[in-house]
């Protein structure tokens, strides 16, 4: 969802919108050495729903893109999903990343944070990346607050919280 993050690798992307993604979850699981912690991941789940950033790539750009998500590597697999435009009402079919190593679990919902695992927990850094993301996107606040208040293992990478300027990030 963060512009200075997609632009790394992608730097004529451009963001459309809020979408909101229905019948998937927002999960996290596995380890990844970049960011100290588990990374994101959608899950499909009946009656859940994940807000992120709609944003338009070139084609020529779809494989820095998968690049910077790890495809090449299969850490992610590319899916396409319909996602609710919040600001025009619409419906519009994009591309997606979930983990090739998917959570059998739902942990991250029930609200008993105490009890997720530490490879079901994103490190600080990468929290605070979906949390600005999301703020700078137009996420609703809810969905952000819930955000913020998802366990993380306490871990900083210190290269990007400066590069991505997390700083000022708050998390619960």
């Amino acid at each position: 969802m963060l512009a200075s993050r997609i632009h790394i690798q992608n730097p004529t992307a451009k963001r459309i919108g809020v979408g909101k993604l229905e019948n998937f979850r927002l999960d996290f699981h596995t380890g990844s050495k970049n960011w100290q912690g588990a990374p994101a991941t959608i899950v499909p789940t009946k009656g859940s729903h994940v807000y992120g950033a709609v944003w338009e790539i070139d084609m020529c750009n779809l494989k820095d893109l998968d690049d910077q998500e790890s495809v090449p590597d299969g850490v992610y697999i590319p899916i396409s999903v319909p996602v609710h435009l919040l600001k025009t009402d619409s419906s519009i079919t994009c591309r997606a990343y979930h983990l090739t190593n998917q959570p059998q679990t739902d942990l991250h919902a029930g609200g008993g944070q105490e009890i997720i695992p530490l490879d079901r927990q994103p490190s600080e850094t990468y929290l605070k990346v979906l949390v600005k993301g999301a703020t700078e996107s137009g996420v609703p606040e809810d969905y952000i607050e819930w955000l913020r208040g998802i366990k993380h293992n306490g871990k900083q990478v210190a290269a990007m919280e400066a590069k991505l300027e997390l700083d000022k990030v708050q998390l619960s």
